[in-house]
């Protein structure tokens, strides 16, 4: 029903992702699927729905390739030279001055990594210099400057004309890859109460259990509003930074949300390695690090209500303060 509701467009792109991580993944689902037509550095391509539809798969599979890295190099900006044509390139994201985090790095890649202050920067084989951010997870590679300082793209001046875009991009493609990863943990508690009994019948048959999930699910759809708004601004010609900024704060809070109530509503189970919660949740915590966590952008937002910035729009859109 909820699913009705959401772009017809968008839906169909999403649903023809969805199988293809059934079965393949890394650089077989990218091409399956189509998409490195789409994902060339600088094109500027003016409809993401394809790709944020693949990324929002890819998070409910908890697939593995570099197409978040890839995407947020798309946009219009000058192109730099220094940067193998041997070589794919994928953007890399800040955590501090001298840390940063490659989605889907392989021995095939080289990272750009936006760090404030300094600009572009280019780091050779960022898999073989860096470590899992979850030893559990290899999607996310951390890198160290202070060990591999790489080589400058882009000085700040330049890099500060094209960073906005950069990271909405970022942030609209995280927020995707999190309200994925929301649906295959409901989808999941789901299936759990409904074959799991207590007293002779199933758990999921009492009220207790059907409002939680319900409030999760309330939760999950709201951010699949405000994420929808955004991507149809961007479909309409508009990469709206401070909107995407909204909607991966609200990814964050909604991820960590329906974790916890999923968590309740299976119990003890969910904190096995057996049962996907406990993958799920270490997927949501990782990605809510990429560019900006929900508790860093929340307050950033409240920030700028503080000092009587005009956000009325934002504030009609959503409810984070």
């Amino acid at each position: 029903m909820l699913e009705t509701l959401r772009p017809h467009e968008y839906v169909a792109f999403r649903e023809a992702a969805l199988p293809i991580f059934g079965r393949l993944d890394d650089d077989a689902a990218v091409e399956a699927f189509g998409l490195d037509e789409l994902l060339v550095p600088h094109s500027g391509q003016d409809d993401p729905r394809p790709v944020l539809a693949f990324l929002e798969a890819q998070g409910y599979h908890g697939g593995r390739t570099d197409v978040l890295g890839r995407f947020a190099l798309t946009g219009p900006r000058p192109a730099w030279g220094g940067v193998s044509d041997e070589r794919r390139v994928v953007a890399g994201f800040s955590l501090s001055t001298t840390r940063f985090v490659v989605p889907g790095a392989t021995a095939r890649t080289d990272a750009v990594a936006d760090i404030p202050g300094t600009g572009l920067v280019l780091v050779t084989d960022p898999f073989g210099a860096g470590h899992p951010a979850d030893e559990a997870d290899d999607y996310l590679t951390i890198i160290d400057l202070t060990t591999n300082p790489g080589t400058v793209l882009a000085p700040e001046p330049l890099a500060s004309e094209f960073r906005a875009d950069l990271v909405a991009r970022a942030r609209l493609g995280a927020a995707a890859e999190i309200l994925g990863v929301c649906d295959r943990l409901l989808d999941d508690a789901v299936a759990y109460v409904q074959t799991r009994r207590q007293f002779g019948q199933s758990i999921g048959s009492y009220q207790a259990i059907q409002h939680i999930l319900a409030w999760a699910a309330a939760d999950r759809y709201q951010l699949a509003c405000l994420f929808d708004q955004a991507v149809q601004r961007a479909v309409d010609g508009e990469l709206d930074a401070a909107l995407a900024r909204a909607v991966k704060a609200m990814a964050g809070r909604v991820g960590h949300t329906v974790v916890q109530a999923v968590t309740q509503v299976t119990g003890a189970i969910s904190f096995t390695w057996e049962y996907s919660v406990n993958q799920l949740h270490r997927r949501v915590l990782t990605l809510d690090s990429v560019a900006g966590s929900s508790a860093d952008l929340v307050a950033a937002i409240g920030r700028e209500l503080r000092t009587g910035n005009d956000s009325t729009e934002l504030l009609e859109l959503m409810d984070l303060v």
